[in-house]
């Protein structure tokens, strides 16, 4: 197969019938996501690992197979406590297959938006953000090239049975120029009210794009309300938030299923960089290390207050958990939440 390269040594090749034993045979009850190209199934490996699956709906046309190319190529040689983990792949059979680890609680957009489901509180909510941020900023900062997502959104961003936040969907991901200063001409891709007015209009793209996202994806977590949602007057969260916020009308933004944040002056703080985060032009736009060293204060403001016995930010929740070292940032993760769980 043409997938045996250097690079994917890290990447296990499963046969076909081995991922169809795992997932009783892409049962319809194993079935635990869809997207426009993709089903994603739950199954079980037989040494016991619980993964979650993604399988092409059709037989893949070009454009199917680049994007399970670019996948592959991309989280084989990528590697942060923050990104979905790719476990392995199969080519065989016409069918082309991505392995990764299960993500317990699904997608933000699944927590945020689905009927019946606990709210998440502040806390968790901002941690989620920090932890997103800290996936997005190792694309753009740490990976070289650096690597421009173009569909960061809620139903990308996938939760772990710990609540731990992975970027996940590498299908559209480009390498982006190392200067990350001079755009790539591309045709736009992505997602419809996440993305950059400037990339949509002028084919402009630079790791600014994501940032308007990802701000799009704030202004998300922090009311509730969708991307898009036209049962509102104002349908366009950006439309809505950003004069509200510019007016210091902070309040009126808020999920009003969740009680009042422990500390107003961090989620003000969160809101200001929502709002530099979607300006009009990309270069008015923070850098994603910006964004996340300005989250973290946030988040380390709303725990202090919270909380006497955890005054500081634990460094697990901002460099995100090290899976070296699991069983003792799960003990401190759970610690710094069973003080968020009536808040959740």
């Amino acid at each position: 197969s043409d997938f045996e390269e250097p690079n994917l040594s890290r990447a296990e090749a499963f046969s076909y019938q081995e991922l169809e034993r795992a997932t009783n045979g892409f049962g319809k009850d194993n079935e635990v996501g869809k997207g426009s190209f993709s089903c994603v199934f739950k199954g079980v490996l037989s040494d016991g690992r619980v993964v979650a699956v993604k399988r092409a709906v059709a037989l893949p046309s070009r454009k199917d197979s680049n994007e399970f190319r670019n996948e592959l190529d991309l989280l084989s040689r990528l590697n942060h406590a923050h990104l979905l983990t790719l476990l392995g792949f199969c080519d065989d059979r016409e069918e082309r297959l991505l392995v990764y680890e299960f993500m317990a609680n699904g997608t933000l957009h699944e927590q945020l938006h689905g009927k019946n489901k606990l709210q998440l509180g502040w806390i968790r909510r901002v941690t989620i953000a920090v932890q997103a941020a800290r996936g997005l900023e190792y694309l753009h900062g740490y990976a070289c090239p650096p690597v421009i997502h173009r569909d960061i959104k809620s139903s990308n961003i996938l939760l772990d049975e710990e609540w731990n936040a992975r970027v996940s969907d590498f299908g559209l991901s480009l390498l982006g120029p190392s200067e990350s200063g001079s755009p790539l001409s591309e045709l736009p891709a992505g997602t419809l009210g996440y993305l950059d007015p400037e990339y949509y209009r002028l084919h402009y793209l630079t790791t600014k794009s994501d940032v308007y996202s990802f701000g799009v994806l704030l202004l998300e977590i922090m009311s509730g309300r969708k991307a898009i949602d036209m049962q509102y007057d104002e349908g366009n969260i950006v439309e809505w938030a950003v004069p509200l916020i510019k007016d210091g009308q902070i309040a009126l933004i808020l999920d009003p299923r969740l009680e009042t944040p422990p500390n107003l002056e961090a989620i003000q703080k969160i809101a200001g960089v929502a709002a530099r985060c979607v300006k009009m032009r990309g270069k008015d736009r923070p850098s994603m290390d910006k964004v996340t060293t300005s989250l973290e204060r946030a988040l380390a403001m709303l725990m202090g207050t919270y909380s006497d016995a955890q005054p500081f930010l634990p460094s697990e929740v901002v460099l995100g958990s090290n899976r070296l070292h699991r069983k003792s940032s799960r003990s401190s993760y759970r610690s710094t939440f069973n003080a968020d769980s009536s808040d959740t």
